[in-house]
């Protein structure tokens, strides 16, 4: 007969042809108290918890009685003897950093007194980070706030620790040997007694779970207790402070480095070292330990074995110091659903993953994925970052990959990838079809268990931005597998909401991947539809005017053949766009007139009054301002008119971009109240838009506007908002004309110029146009 509980739950499991995840779902109990119990973590569970299992498991009378018998025994398991002292950890001499965090604890855990709530501190983290030595450094730090001060090992990653119990006993043969009563409930009364009565700092170390810390809080008093642990404890009441700990700053890493070695390097060997370490505390004083162990081995020696990826883990070993033991200690606290998860997170391209691009790698559904990624999260073995988004620190992804590696053969590997691209991508168009016309209602479809909830653009936006770093890689391995298809549909799904993102270095590399596709493809509309994607990106986000001109040259040819005459529009009204930057100014005014032509012929809501625009701009730069803010007036009107407004958000776009456009005419032509009145309705406009490019314009025009009326105030705030803007789209221009600007209103009130260079004053020119169909 088994007598030992994790074993006998295992065999009647297995007898069951159960998995863990399987007997969750049927008991109710979470996959990680399955797995705790099963390890031996949990020998002690609680009654309903057992009955759970073995109703789940349908188990005869006496196979219940036998598993309840053997829960119960764990639950009165006697303390083993144990010795009275718990002294602290010897002292690390070279202890660096951490000092945000040492202030912060030291100032919640001397916060106790008679009539207030014991101090509780939480320290959490990633194994290898220092909590165990933040802990005992702190509890230095407050030597003569607590006479008394105690540490104690839960050892919460071994297949034993701690039991609640056993803890309590030795905490209380610290306080007062002989003195602990036999009963649990009795001892956890007497240790909480000994420490209200006595200022006493209590460090609970490498806690399992809160079980273990609860018996030793007291309720008040001067004592406190400081808990380190690899796990959240999200369920412990109380707590005041939680510490989370983060890699090293990078000069804590070199300081580090540099006590441990000292005079062994430059601050640059050790910087580039403490990158390799990923400034991780336990992997920098592994690094430093190796070398200095080995007095004829440099830096630049070490940095070498370490810079190939597969090696690094095995590289950080000293003695018994080994960061892969570390994270395999908390690797096997896991379930193995969370394991495969974690495994195959090394294969996300980008540093940091959401919900639902887990979930397609492991093929769950996204709310469970989102309970898997809880327990990793539990564990601190990946980051629960802003916007609900996922990291791994660079060491863990190596060991991710190096368990991946192990545990899963390379077909399954490709599976998953091919997998997680296919999600990727049919999401990027799902997302990108909200800002489609002809598609905007297909991007509200129910979504299914894999699939994320994308209710709106504003959540689109928000996926695809945060996203691009993987749906990216996905399209390129898409290319380069020749699914030319894909790739189009892809690029065709994203092309209006490139206007909104348009500072995105990417674009021109998603719309050359596209292009080569049609070409590929051999249709004609689809050339000439991402040829003109690709003179838009060459132009506006690369400034490479002979590409973009060549791109829509072959946009046009293909237009023609294919006889699409909307196409043919668009493709002249970016060969006017590109005219104009080029200074070819009658080009321009003659490509863009025949543009709108065939826009109106076309019945293009869209195109023709981006096409209008080109046109205005190309009469502005001729000098014919009176004709340029009639073509915008124009603009303005058919976009207003419901029976020619353009559909979904191309409309209040194209509306705030022709304002800006008007704004900028009427400021070359001198008309300051109306430039400061429509530049005042762009921002407004623009607002809900975020679109740096068009806010920057809007408010450089009314700064300048404001500058001719003599509110000098008002002009220079305006202005500096455009400085700023502008400097952060890195667009060298427009930047040079908005600095020139503000030194200019700044000297005529006496002062200082700030920025670059300022260049001869000239009119900021129309904004880009919009991105075309």
């Amino acid at each position: 007969m088994d007598d030992d509980l994790g074993a006998l739950l295992r065999r009647h499991r297995q007898d069951a042809d159960l998995t863990i995840e399987d007997l969750a779902a049927a008991s109710g109990v979470s996959d990680r108290g399955i797995g705790d119990i099963e390890r031996g973590v949990s020998r002690g569970p609680q009654h309903r918890t057992v009955e759970a299992l073995a109703d789940a498991l349908r188990l005869r009378p006496d196979d219940r009685a036998a598993l309840l018998r053997l829960a119960r025994d764990g639950r009165r398991r006697p303390a083993a003897p144990v010795p009275h002292a718990l002294p602290l950890p010897r002292r690390v001499p070279d202890f660096t950093g951490r000092a945000q965090e040492r202030a912060g604890l030291g100032r919640v855990l001397r916060g106790g007194g008679p009539d207030a709530p014991a101090p509780v501190a939480v320290v959490t983290g990633p194994p290898g980070f220092g909590k165990t030595t933040l802990a005992a450094q702190v509890a230095r730090d407050l030597r003569d706030d607590f006479p008394e001060r105690l540490f104690l090992d839960l050892r919460g990653v071994d297949h034993e620790p701690v039991t609640p119990d056993a803890a309590v006993r030795r905490v209380a043969e610290a306080l007062a040997s002989g003195t602990v009563p036999p009963d649990p409930d009795a001892a956890s009364a007497h240790v909480r007694g000994l420490l209200t009565d006595r200022r006493v700092l209590l460090v609970l170390d490498n806690a399992a779970s809160e079980e273990q810390v609860r018996p030793l809080v007291p309720a008040d008093g001067p004592s406190a207790v400081l808990v380190t642990s690899r796990r959240a404890l999200a369920g412990l009441d109380g707590v005041q402070h939680r510490a989370v700990l983060g890699r090293l700053a990078p000069g804590d890493s070199v300081g580090l480095l540099d006590a441990i070695l000292p005079g062994r390097g430059s601050a640059e060997d050790l910087a580039r070292l403490a990158r390799l370490c990923d400034d991780v505390p336990l992997a920098l004083r592994i690094a430093g330990n190796r070398l200095a162990a080995r007095a004829g081995w440099s830096i630049d020696g070490l940095v070498r074995r370490m810079a190939a990826d597969e090696r690094r883990l095995d590289a950080l070993a000293a003695g018994d110091l080994r960061v892969r033991a570390a994270f395999t200690s908390s690797y096997e606290q896991l379930g193995p659903g969370a394991q495969r998860l974690f495994r195959r997170l090394a294969l996300v391209d980008a540093p940091t993953t959401g919900a639902g691009l887990a979930a397609a790698l492991v093929g769950e559904s996204v709310w469970r994925t989102e309970d898997l990624l809880d327990e990793l999260v539990d564990l601190s073995l990946v980051q629960h970052l802003p916007g609900d988004r996922y990291g791994l620190h660079d060491l863990l992804r190596l060991y991710a990959r190096s368990e991946l590696e192990h545990q899963e053969d390379a077909a399954a590997h490709d599976a998953a990838r091919a997998a997680a691209d296919d999600w990727l991508l049919r999401t990027t168009v799902r997302a990108g079809y909200r800002f489609e016309p002809d598609h905007a209602h297909e991007g509200s479809a129910v979504p299914g268990e894999l699939d994320v909830d994308l209710p709106d653009q504003e959540a689109a936006q928000a996926w695809l931005r945060a996203e691009s770093a993987s749906w990216l890689p996905a399209l390129r391995r898409a290319a380069a597998a020749g699914a030319h298809a894909r790739v189009a549909e892809v690029a065709d799904a994203l092309h209006w909401f490139s206007d909104l993102w348009a500072t995105w270095d990417r674009w021109a590399e998603v719309f050359d991947l596209s292009a080569d596709a049609a070409t590929a493809l051999g249709d004609d509309r689809l050339i000439a539809v991402h040829e003109g994607y690709r003179a838009w990106a060459q132009s506006i986000c690369r400034g490479d005017l002979v590409r973009a001109r060549a791109a829509a040259d072959r946009a046009l040819a293909a237009a023609r053949r294919c006889g699409d005459t909307t196409q043919e529009g668009w493709a002249l009204s970016y060969r006017s766009w590109i005219a104009s930057q080029s200074g070819d100014l009658a080009h321009a005014e003659r490509d863009a007139a025949a543009a709108v032509d065939c826009m109106l012929a076309a019945g293009d809501h869209e195109g023709a009054p981006q096409a209008m625009l080109s046109l205005a701009k190309a009469r502005q730069r001729l000098g014919r301002l009176d004709e340029a803010a009639a073509t915008v007036r124009a603009t303005i009107t058919r976009v207003a008119d419901p029976r020619t407004r353009p559909r979904a958000q191309v409309a209040p776009f194209t509306e705030a971009n022709a304002h800006v456009y008007l704004a900028s005419i009427l400021v070359e032509a001198e008309r300051w109240e109306e430039a400061r009145a429509v530049a005042s309705e762009a921002l407004r406009l623009a607002a809900p838009l975020g679109v740096p490019r068009i806010v920057a314009t809007a408010h450089l025009a009314r700064g300048r506007a404001h500058a001719a009326l003599g509110n000098t105030d008002a002009a220079v705030l305006d202005i500096e908002i455009a400085v700023a803007a502008r400097r952060e789209l890195g667009i060298d221009a427009p930047l040079a004309a908005a600095v020139a600007a503000l030194a200019e209103v700044r000297a005529a009130v006496g002062a200082p110029a700030t920025g670059p260079g300022a260049p001869d004053r000239a009119p900021d020119r129309a904004p880009q146009p919009a991105a075309a169909g």
